[in-house]
């Protein structure tokens, strides 16, 4: 889904406003609050690339994508950290910042270090993961790391990918997960209830990836704290 939340910061009086942290859900928008400010967008820019190139000029120097990841490669499982190396999208292949990349990793000791794949549409059939794996060698894939690293391109800022394994391969992600979630990025309870009162084969999927959120945010919890220590200790 798209980036529906931007945050900026980390929280320190000498640096905020030096990075801008790029979620798509309102779930890890409020993770990433304990470290960086929520900054409202929407109002005074026509779109993100606008409001981008604004906070580039202001200053800001680095711009992350941040928050859940469905996995493709076997060995991942729920709740791993994967910093990304590099953006494969269908037509391109971004680089991320080396140095800022090389830090979270000295930081997150259990991250696993490898591309990620910026999809258009959720991938969520065996199938289909199984061929963008093999298509793209990315470990994992998500909705807005390529188009974070294009506008991360075209503005000259430093450009990190850190991700948070929710779906492994093997699980199976239903429809009404999906549908769920809004287009501002909430997730409404409700809305699921009387989505799974029309599919009940759907509930015990729902029910395991519903088990699967507390490792996954145990984890952004951590990314979180790692990215908030980065800014100030690379001097973005």
């Amino acid at each position: 889904m798209p980036v529906t939340r931007l945050l900026r910061g980390p929280r320190t009086a000498a640096q905020t406003g030096r990075a801008i942290i790029c979620a798509a859900l309102a779930l890890e928008a409020e993770i990433v609050k304990r470290q960086f400010e929520g900054e409202p967008w929407g109002a005074d820019f026509d779109d993100i690339s606008e409001y981008i190139a604004r906070a580039a000029s202001e200053g800001c120097r680095g711009i992350v994508s941040y928050g859940v990841a469905g996995g493709l490669c076997p060995q991942l499982r729920s709740g791993d950290i994967v910093v990304g190396s590099e953006i494969v999208s269908q037509n391109e292949t971004i680089p991320t910042d080396d140095i800022w990349a090389a830090w979270l990793l000295s930081a997150i000791p259990t991250a696993v270090y490898g591309p990620i794949a910026g999809v258009d549409v959720p991938v969520i059939t065996s199938a289909s993961r199984a061929e963008l794996r093999l298509r793209s060698g990315a470990l994992t894939a998500d909705m807005e790391s390529h188009v974070i690293a294009r506008l991360a391109a075209a503005n000259a800022l430093r450009f990190v990918a850190l991700r948070v394994v929710i779906d492994a391969v093997g699980r199976n992600v239903p429809q009404t997960a999906l549908a769920c979630v809004s287009s501002d990025g909430r997730t409404s309870r409700w809305r699921l209830t009387r989505l799974l009162l029309g599919r009940p084969t759907d509930t015990l999927d729902v029910l395991k990836l519903w088990a699967d959120w507390w490792p996954v945010r145990k984890s952004l919890l951590c990314c979180c704290d790692a990215l908030g220590s980065s800014v100030r200790a690379i001097e973005l």
